[in-house]
C-alpha cells in the first residue's frame, strides 16, 4: 500500500464503523424485542466498504444505495436520530417513516435513495451520472423536505438544491445484483456515454442463502470475485479486501479518480462478508459455522483495531468509544419513541409533485382558429417534441433508432439534425435500464422522454415505473421528483400480431403516483405531449400507431392540454360513450351510425386514464342515463371496467339500462387481418352495444 493513512484518520474510521455495527446491532435488539415492525436488512460485517469508499468520496458526490443500505447512509453522515425514527415509522424520520430501512433518501446530503429492488438503483445511478455529464453544474436534486416537522404534519418545512460540478455519481449494490439484466444493461450504457459513476459491488459471500460461486458462473478463484464481469464493458475495474477498510479508501480513491477525469465509469469490487442473516427473520442455518467463525475473526472492526495497536494506539482508547456510540444509539431510539407517528389524513400527501386541477381552461376544447394548419399525427407528436427541445435545455430524448432512423415510426426523424446527439439519444435494447436511467436522471432536474418502440415492449420497464418512478415522490416524502415521460406507440389494426399490437395501459391503472394520457387526434397530442413534458410526475403517453397518418388543423399557437380533464368529443343526450385514443374515432362514427337511427350519443374523450376525470364521467352519464365504455385493450381489468365500477358506485341510480363494455376479445392479437378485425373493437360493434344498453335488442 503506497500511503498508509495516519492513526488519527484511521481511528475517526474506526469510530463510524463503530458507530454502524451499533446501529445494526441496535435494530436487531429492537425488532427481537418486538418493538419495531416490518423487516430489516444488517450490514455487520460490511462497515469497510461503507467508510472506505465514502472516505473517498466528496460531500457534493451522489449514492445510491440498495437494501442494506444503512451503514452507506451513516458513512454519507446521515443523521442516526432521524434515521432510527424513518426504521420507527415515524415523522421525524426522513422519509416520515413512509420509506422504512429500505427506502431512504436525503438529497440534501447527496443521497439520492436506497433500493429495496435488487438491482434496482443500478440504472438510477446511470441516469444520474447521465444528468451529471449533460448538465453538469446546472444539475440539482430538489429537496422539499429537508427537515422533517417537528409537528408531524409531513408538510415541507425546507427547501434546498444540491449543485454539481465535477461531480460523479457512487452506485452500491450486492453480488446477487450483477445476475440482474440492469447490471449489464447499465454498465453497456455507462461504458458507451462514458458516464461518471462509480459501481461498487459488496460482494458478502451469499445471496441471500446462495453462495456467489452457486448463483454466478464465471467467479474467479478462491475469492469467488466478479469484478472480471466489468472487462466485458471495456470498463476499468479492480477487486479489493472489503474487511480493510484501509485497502477501500485507497482503491476507492483510484477509482473516483478514474471517473472523475473523464475516462468514464469504473467498477470496485470490495470482497466482504455479512455476519448477519439475510433479513431480520434468517439465522444463516445455512452456511457452515467454522466458515462464519472464520470470517468473524477478520471482520472490519477487528482487523481496524489491531491495525491502531500496530500504530501506538492503546486498545484503552478503543474501547472508550464504546460508551459514547452507545449513548448516540440510546439517544436516536428514545428520539424515534418520542416522534409522532404521521397522522392518518396525510397518508397520501406527496402522491403527485404536481396535483391534478380540474380548473384549468382547455384551448383544444374550441375550433382551432385562424394561424392553423392541417398536420399529421406524427408531425404533431414531433412539433411537441421540437418545441419543448427548444425551450428547455433540460429535455432530452431516449429511445432505440430515434436519431438517425427516426424511431420505428420515424416520429423523431431529422430531429438529431437540428438539436444533435446529446439531446436525441440513441440507447441500446434495454429498456427496464433505459427507463430506469431516465429516472434517475428526472431526480438531478433533467425531462427525459423515453419512446418505447412498441407498447408491448414497456413491460420490460414495468418495474422501473412501477416500483420506481411512480413511488419516489411519495415514498421519499417530497423530497424528489420524477419529470419523466415514456411515449408508447399503441394499438392493432396493422396486422402485426400479438406481440406488437397490443394496448397495455390498464396494466398501469392500479399503480399509484403514475399518470397515463392518450390523444385522439394530432390537436391532442401535441398539446396533451407538451403538458406531460412540463409536468413534475412521471406521464405514460399513449399514442396509438393509427394517429400517425391522421390529419387535422392544429394551431400554430402554443397549447397545453390540462391533464386529468376529460374532453366532449361529440355532445349528445340519450347515451354517453366513453373512449380514449384511436376508439374516440370509431365512437364517432358509432355516434353517426346511431343518429341516422334517431339515437343522440355523446362521446367523452376520457384523454387522460390516471387520473380520471370522474366529474365528467358522472356529470355525462347523469344527463344521458345510459353508458357504454369503448376501449381496444382486452375487457378483464379495464380502464371500462374502471369507469363503470365508478358510476355503479357513484351514479347508479341515474342509470336506465345497463352498463356495456367494449373491448377486445379476451385473446392474444392474431396477425390474420381478418381475425384481427374479429378480435378487436369496431364501430359497428360500439353501435350495437350501444342498441343494448338502450334496450333496443
Amino acid at each position: 500500500m503506497s500511503d498508509r493513512l495516519s492513526a488519527e484518520r484511521l481511528f475517526e474510521y474506526y469510530r463510524r464503523m463503530l458507530l454502524i455495527r451499533r446501529f445494526e446491532g441496535k435494530l436487531e435488539a429492537l425488532f427481537g424485542a418486538g418493538e419495531m415492525s416490518g423487516t430489516t436488512h444488517s450490514c455487520i460485517g460490511q462497515e469497510a466498504v461503507a467508510v472506505g469508499v465514502m472516505a473517498a468520496l466528496g460531500s457534493d458526490d451522489l449514492v445510491v444505495s440498495n437494501h442494506r443500505g444503512h451503514g452507506h447512509f451513516l458513512a454519507k453522515n446521515g443523521d442516526p436520530r432521524r434515521l432510527m425514527a424513518e426504521l420507527f415509522g415515524k415523522s421525524d424520520g426522513y422519509s416520515l417513516g413512509r420509506g422504512g430501512s429500505q427506502h431512504m433518501a436525503a438529497p440534501d446530503l447527496g443521497f439520492l435513495g436506497s433500493n429495496g429492488i435488487t438491482g434496482g438503483g443500478i440504472p438510477i445511478a446511470t441516469g444520474a451520472a447521465l444528468a451529471l455529464e449533460r448538465l453538469g453544474g446546472k444539475a440539482v436534486a430538489s429537496c422539499q423536505l429537508s427537515v422533517a416537522s417537528k409537528a408531524g404534519t409531513g408538510l415541507p418545512t425546507a427547501n434546498c438544491q444540491l449543485a454539481t460540478s465535477n461531480r460523479i455519481v457512487c452506485d452500491f449494490f450486492g453480488d446477487g445484483a450483477v445476475n440482474q439484466g440492469t447490471f449489464a444493461e447499465s454498465l453497456n450504457m455507462a461504458a458507451l456515454w462514458k458516464l461518471p459513476v462509480l459501481y461498487v459491488l459488496e460482494n458478502n459471500c451469499w445471496a441471500f442463502s446462495t453462495r456467489t460461486e452457486d448463483g454466478s458462473a464465471g467467479t474467479s478463484g478462491e475469492c469467488r470475485s466478479l469484478a472480471h464481469r466489468a472487462a466485458a464493458f471495456g470498463i476499468a475495474h479492480a477487486s479489493v479486501d472489503g474487511n480493510d477498510v484501509e485497502v477501500v479508501r485507497e482503491a476507492a480513491l483510484r477509482g473516483a479518480e478514474h471517473v472523475r477525469s473523464g475516462r468514464g465509469p469504473y467498477l470496485l469490487e470490495c470482497r466482504t462478508y455479512r455476519l448477519s442473516g439475510h433479513s431480520k427473520s434468517d439465522k444463516c442455518e445455512y452456511r457452515p459455522k467454522a466458515e462464519e467463525s472464520a470470517a468473524r475473526d477478520r471482520c472490519p472492526l477487528c482487523l481496524t483495531r489491531a491495525r491502531l495497536v500496530e500504530l501506538g494506539v492503546p486498545e484503552s482508547k478503543t474501547e472508550a468509544l464504546e460508551p459514547a456510540v452507545e449513548r448516540c444509539m440510546n439517544d436516536a431510539v428514545e428520539f424515534a419513541r418520542k416522534s409522532p407517528v404521521l397522522p392518518a389524513a396525510k397518508a397520501a400527501v406527496h402522491l403527485y409533485a404536481e396535483p391534478v386541477r380540474r380548473d384549468i381552461p382547455d384551448p383544444t376544447g374550441s375550433p382551432a382558429a385562424s394561424g392553423s394548419r392541417e398536420i399529421y399525427g406524427w408531425e404533431a407528436i414531433q412539433l411537441a417534441l421540437r418545441e419543448e427541445l427548444g425551450r428547455d435545455e433540460r429535455v432530452i430524448m431516449l429511445g432505440e433508432d430515434i436519431a438517425e432512423y427516426g424511431g420505428a415510426f420515424k416520429v423523431t426523424r431529422k430531429m438529431a439534425d437540428e438539436f444533435g446527439p446529446r439531446r436525441v439519444v440513441n440507447t441500446p435494447i434495454s429498456e427496464n435500464s433505459t427507463v430506469g436511467a431516465a429516472v434517475g436522471a428526472a431526480m438531478l432536474g433533467m425531462r427525459p422522454v423515453v419512446e418505447i418502440m412498441f407498447m408491448d415492449f414497456v413491460l420490460l420497464a414495468f418495474d422501473q415505473i412501477a416500483n420506481h418512478a411512480a413511488k419516489f415522490h411519495h415514498m421519499y416524502a417530497g423530497q424528489v421528483r420524477v419529470p419523466l415521460t415514456v411515449r408508447l406507440p399503441a394499438g392493432g389494426y396493422r396486422g402485426y400480431g400479438p406481440t406488437h399490437s397490443q394496448c397495455v395501459e390498464a396494466y398501469f391503472q392500479g399503480v399509484p403516483g403514475l399518470k397515463i394520457v392518450a390523444p385522439s387526434g394530432p390537436r391532442q397530442a401535441r398539446a396533451l405531449l407538451k403538458a406531460a413534458i412540463r409536468d413534475d410526475d412521471p406521464v405514460l403517453f399513449v399514442e396509438h400507431k393509427l394517429l400517425y397518418g391522421m390529419r387535422e388543423a392544429v394551431p400554430e399557437a402554443e397549447e397545453l392540454a390540462p391533464i386529468g380533464q376529460a374532453r366532449t368529443a361529440r355532445a349528445g343526450s340519450d347515451l354517453t360513450i366513453t373512449a380514449h385514443g384511436h376508439m374516440v374515432t370509431l365512437a364517432l362514427r358509432a355516434a353517426e351510425m346511431l343518429a341516422a337511427e334517431g339515437v343522440s350519443a355523446e362521446v367523452l374523450d376520457l384523454r387522460s386514464l390516471k387520473p380520471l376525470d370522474e366529474e365528467a364521467i358522472l356529470e355525462s352519464v347523469g344527463r344521458t342515463q345510459h353508458l357504454v365504455t369503448v376501449e381496444e385493450g382486452a375487457l378483464p381489468g379495464g380502464i371500462g371496467a374502471e369507469v363503470a365500477a365508478l358510476v355503479a358506485e357513484k351514479a347508479i341510480g341515474y342509470l336506465d339500462g345497463p352498463v356495456v363494455r367494449v373491448g377486445a376479445l379476451d385473446s392474444p392479437i392474431p396477425a390474420a387481418r381478418p381475425l384481427e378485425d374479429a378480435v378487436l373493437p369496431s364501430a359497428a360493434k360500439i353501435a350495437a352495444a350501444a342498441r343494448r344498453a338502450l334496450g333496443q335488442t
